[in-house]
């Protein structure tokens, strides 16, 4: 993602903490970080390049759905324009495992900001670990969302990982 001067990282929390709104608006205190929590089951790390770029380039070209780069980053995964559809079934919960997106511009901005983010977590008992990709869970996460939607049983992986590539695209269509 350098050619888009963005980076990031996918962490996982075991139990997402009551005050996870505030630590994250904290966090984000004289920063230049989005920080994003999703239902680990909804995403797999090799999806987030896609994801990010697309979310990117709709706000560089004005065609974001919200004003929030975190909040567009949920809707884009979901694929329909509704964000509190998009949070309820993509977000992460609180006291459950959760995906912890964080998106810079600066990887010295970045890294300052993870390790704030673990001593935060660590504070309140919480370990942050790198997000380790469970094909499967996302497979089964998103055929159950996708057959509601379209005739679709026993997808692969790499099917379903194409199908939420092309509905993170065709939402800015």
């Amino acid at each position: 993602m350098d050619s888009m001067g963005m980076c990031f990282t996918l962490l996982m929390v075991n139990s997402l903490p009551e005050d996870w709104v505030s630590l994250t608006a904290e966090l984000k205190k004289n920063r230049r970080v989005f920080i994003q929590f999703f239902n680990p089951a909804c995403i797999v790390g090799e999806l987030i390049p896609f994801l990010a770029y697309n979310v990117h380039q709709a706000f560089k070209h004005g065609y974001n759905v919200l004003r929030g780069f975190e909040q567009e980053l949920l809707v884009a995964l979901y694929g329909k324009r509704s964000f509190q559809e998009a949070s309820s079934t993509l977000g992460a919960s609180v006291s459950q495992r959760a995906a912890i997106l964080l998106v810079s511009e600066s990887a010295a901005v970045l890294k300052e900001a993870v390790a704030a983010l673990k001593e935060e977590f660590s504070k309140r008992g919480l370990s942050v670990e790198p997000f380790r990709d469970d094909e499967q869970s996302f497979t089964s996460f998103w055929s159950s969302l996708l057959s509601k939607n379209l005739n679709v049983e026993a997808l692969k992986y790499s099917d379903v990982l194409e199908l939420v590539k092309e509905r993170i695209a065709l939402l800015y269509v």
